[in-house]
């Protein structure tokens, strides 16, 4: 059990129940921005959408969301998890019935683009509340528990979001979230601690912003998120092409599950190596290579094969990585770190599905080109890790965070 104390009141909370009710403040904003993919048809038809339409409000939420990442994490430093976190709760909540209201396609273009702005705080809020809770010797197994959230949201959007579909229709989905959000404001709004405003955020970000150890892992967590964007995107159209909808349904969340699987294994390795960034390289590099290994996949026996290691390795490398990120800083910095982290790993999202695309278009699916461009990113990650970033040489639990102007 942790104790924490504000404002003379004492919340008492057990550790594993703070990484849950931070959990499920993220799956709202994950749920929010994977429903459109479901509710795209339905919502299309009754709307009267064109395709392009449909897919704009897809990217005004991304719009949103990559435009406040960074401002999000400085509101974070500067006036606690919180109260900022409350903020985004309460107005998702909102937004989302809002959503679910909505008459014409500038109402939901308007909708989603909010709602990426006020979803912007959730996860580095999160990050750093579970930075700061966590001792180090389970930090990243803490990081990993929290993290699996996204590709359990993959899950949920392939099996709950079209139930709800169909049995009633696409605006309950919104009505649904609405509800959970405001749930889940009332019991955050209990039991949650807070952190320590920090009155010279405004430093703060520019010392993070600035230092060189972070920008590097950063970018290496870019080409980390290349691949999983791109996987997220693309890995059932190519399973349906080669085997039909069923099997592709399948294959998709045998994939989402590993995913989850990956996710908390390679906290707990993290955590548990004396040699944390070999773990990290590794993940990526068997990423990398996994995803090559789908252009070989020819049917649906070795897709069942390859699914659940690409599944496991997409995720396996990232705990250990994000948590490197958050002790690359001052605590005081973690909320900027993150945001920082998360909108340049959104450039992932904006790119790779395109670029993927575009090969496809250009030279084929039964080429090696479009699996090249999905493999690229983790690659050469993987190959910059082996060429410049720091091992880990003590035990997780010496590890302290760097300061925040290390060369």
């Amino acid at each position: 059990m942790v104790n924490f104390k504000e404002s003379g009141q004492e919340y008492l909370l057990s550790v594993r129940s703070l990484i849950a009710l931070l959990w499920v403040c993220n799956m709202i904003q994950l749920s929010l921005r994977y429903s459109w993919g479901v509710a795209l048809p339905q919502a299309s038809f009754e709307l009267s959408l064109s395709r392009f339409q449909a897919g704009m409000v897809a990217s005004f939420f991304y719009i949103g969301y990559v435009i406040t990442g960074i401002p999000s994490g400085f509101l974070v430093d500067r006036y606690g998890t919180k109260p900022v976190t409350l903020a985004s709760l309460f107005l998702l909540g909102l937004l989302s019935f809002w959503i679910g209201f909505s008459r014409n396609f500038f109402e939901l273009l308007l909708a989603f683009l909010l709602s990426g702005v006020v979803a912007g705080p959730i996860f580095p809020s999160s990050m750093k509340t579970a930075a700061e809770k966590l001792s180090a010797s389970s930090r990243a197994t803490g990081v990993g528990a929290l993290e699996s959230v996204s590709p359990f949201a993959m899950v949920a959007a392939a099996t709950l979001f079209p139930f709800a579909l169909y049995a009633l229709n696409w605006r309950f989905i919104y009505y649904g979230l609405g509800a959970f959000s405001f749930s889940v404001f009332v019991v955050y709004s209990v039991f949650a601690p807070n952190t320590k405003p920090n009155k010279r955020a405004k430093s703060a970000l520019s010392l993070t912003l600035t230092n060189r150890r972070l920008i590097l892992a950063v970018t290496l967590r870019l080409g980390g998120m290349w691949g999983v964007i791109a996987l997220s995107a693309w890995f059932y159209t190519i399973c349906f092409r080669i085997v039909g909808i069923k099997e592709a349904q399948i294959l998709y969340i045998l994939l989402a599950c590993f995913a989850i699987l990956g996710q908390v294994v390679g906290g707990y390795f993290s955590d548990k190596q004396k040699r944390r960034g070999l773990i990290e390289t590794f993940g990526m590099l068997a990423f990398g290579a996994s995803s090559l290994a789908l252009w070989l996949s020819k049917n649906s026996q070795e897709l069942l094969i390859l699914a659940p290691f690409l599944g496991f390795f997409a995720f396996f490398w990232k705990s250990g990585l994000d948590t490197h990120i958050l002790e690359l800083v001052e605590p005081s910095q973690r909320g900027s770190a993150v945001g920082f982290m998360n909108t340049v790993s959104q450039i992932g999202s904006l790119l790779s599905p395109a670029a993927i695309g575009y090969t496809l278009d250009r030279f084929g699916a039964d080429t090696f080109y479009p699996f090249l461009t999905f493999a690229i990113g983790p690659l050469l990650s993987s190959a910059l890790m082996l060429m410049r970033f720091p091992v880990d040489t003590q035990p997780a639990d010496k590890i302290q965070h760097r300061p925040s102007c290390a060369p």
